[in-house]
């Protein structure tokens, strides 16, 4: 516990975190990963914190037990690899490449861009991947994108509402599809978009461009 002038517990922040995560990496050990979760079972109680910034206890201890909570199923398998963002078979869905390697994930410079014109960058550096889950930043100052290409005229695009609201760009063969707006969405949701695409084209290039 910190203590500040007779105060014992943990200051209040002065608001809820919503610019991105930190990866903390530990042994993979299921009891390594318990013992750290247990411990920060404590900041999941209004009790153990003290009135330091601008969020109540109640509030900062409902924060933390949302981290506490979806934290199991955002450990990392392998942080040298990367899983594919897509599926075209069912023995497809463990596929993954070294993060040197991968060809998926990276961004865009001008997310507003016509087609033609965007350049796709391939750097997972701005990505986290938890579970089957790709979280991206904006530390670089260019939208997070993913690309790739798949042989199914038919598929399903899932993305996941986080704790703020997002416009995401979905070009497909080369052409502007359709946008989905998470943000009339609740957090934690999933957002799915059938995707038909070009039935001239054997395979279809998928690009998935985070606007705002």
């Amino acid at each position: 516990m910190k203590n500040a002038q007779g105060l014992r517990g943990f200051p209040t922040p002065d608001e809820a975190a919503d610019d991105g995560y930190l990866v903390f990496r530990l042994p993979r050990e299921n009891d390594w990963a318990g013992l750290l979760l247990g411990a920060a079972e404590a900041l999941t109680s209004y009790y153990n914190f003290y009135e330091s910034g601008d969020l109540s206890p109640e509030d900062a201890a409902d924060r933390w037990r949302v981290i506490v909570q979806e934290a199991p199923y955002n450990l990392f398998d392998d942080p040298t690899s990367v899983p594919t963002p897509y599926w075209d078979e069912d023995t497809d869905v463990e596929d993954e490449l070294p993060v040197e390697t991968q060809t998926w994930y990276g961004y865009v410079n001008d997310p507003s861009a016509s087609p033609e014109a965007l350049t796709f960058v391939e750097s997972s550096a701005i990505w986290a991947f938890t579970g089957f889950l790709a979280i991206a930043t904006w530390e670089i100052g260019a939208a997070p994108a993913i690309a790739f290409n798949t042989i199914a005229p038919k598929f399903v695009l899932a993305v996941r509402r986080g704790n703020l609201g997002e416009i995401i760009r979905i070009l497909v063969d080369g052409q502007d599809a359709t946008t989905v707006d998470t943000s009339t969405y609740t957090e934690g949701d999933v957002i799915r978009t059938n995707i038909i695409g070009d039935p001239e084209f054997e395979t279809h290039n998928i690009m998935l461009i985070q606007v705002s």
